[in-house]
């Protein structure tokens, strides 16, 4: 969905994050590999290095098991872009798959950042955000879009809602790390990740008082469950 994309003028940064898939092989099969020099192929690392790495004015990013929901998206995102003056921040929506072939629509409409940073949807897929005003995400832990989306909402000022589907977010993939089901075989990683989830949101005071809020709220919370332990699955 990304090399089918009718708009070219962009970078793609694929991001081998520990797989056991053999990635690198799989990527040399498409033809961008080595006909594209805007499209880049690295091992190692996370969703930091492929931010880091980038040259773009904006990011968008799509998980291994998503897709976009056209060859169209990145050109009417580019077009949504320039009409509207280059903003900080664009929400998009997205179709949830599940139960095999059902399709769901999640409209994002939020036009405001007390929606945006209160909003469940935190997935850094479910927004274009300019590269040089991108927070980094937390690293070797679970739960970093939760952190980084409260950052980011606390930088980007304002925000605009795109109009069209763009992802295909798979919830049919039962061997997501994130996968409910898979709770009770990581209860180690879990309990690891929430407390380094509190750390995370002690270290940084937001600026805009919405986001302040939601930020010394999650914190509340999380210092509760620790106290009361329901970091074990």
């Amino acid at each position: 969905s990304v090399e089918k994309q009718t708009f070219k003028d962009y970078e793609c940064y694929v991001i081998d994050d520990c797989s056991t898939d053999n990635s690198k092989d799989i990527m040399r099969k498409y033809p961008f590999y080595n006909l594209y020099p805007h499209e880049k192929v690295f091992n190692g690392g996370g969703r930091n290095l492929g931010v880091e790495q980038a040259e773009g004015k904006y990011l968008v990013f799509l998980d291994s098991d998503d897709w976009f929901v056209s060859y169209e998206v990145l050109q009417d995102l580019h077009d949504f872009i320039v009409t509207h003056d280059y903003p900080n921040c664009v929400r998009l929506p997205f179709k949830i798959q599940y139960g095999g072939n059902h399709f769901l629509d999640m409209m994002l409409n939020e036009d405001n950042i007390h929606d945006l940073v209160n909003s469940c949807f935190v997935a850094c897929w479910t927004k274009c955000v300019k590269r040089i005003i991108f927070p980094l995400f937390p690293e070797n832990t679970l739960m970093e879009d939760k952190v980084q989306h409260i950052k980011t909402c606390d930088i980007v000022g304002s925000v605009i809602p795109f109009d069209k589907m763009c992802v295909v977010y798979n919830k049919n993939n039962t061997n997501s790390c994130s996968a409910e089901q898979n709770h009770d075989l990581q209860n180690s990683k879990w309990k690891s990740s929430m407390y380094r989830f509190i750390a995370d949101l002690m270290d940084f005071k937001c600026t805009n008082p919405d986001c302040e809020e939601v930020r010394q709220k999650s914190l509340n919370k999380a210092l509760q469950d620790a106290k009361e332990d329901k970091y074990i699955q």
